[in-house]
């Protein structure tokens, strides 16, 4: 893993870049493009199996 110097981040920025994901996340979901079990296997650091993690769209904004 490379450091990076904390003078090149910028949380705003990243902030940005995390919501984006997760918009794109809500829509590939509603739209049916990936699944969950997908969508989790791609965004996990750790692999769960599926039965044991659970998508909550409840609190999703939407994207209109």
């Amino acid at each position: 893993m490379t450091d990076i110097p904390t003078e090149d981040l910028d949380p705003e920025q990243r902030f940005a870049e995390k919501e984006q994901a997760r918009r794109a996340d809500v829509e590939a979901l509603r739209s049916g493009r990936m699944t969950e079990a997908q969508l989790q296997r791609q965004n996990s650091f750790f692999p769960f199996p599926p039965d044991r993690m659970r998508i909550n769209l409840d609190s999703a904004r939407s994207l209109s």
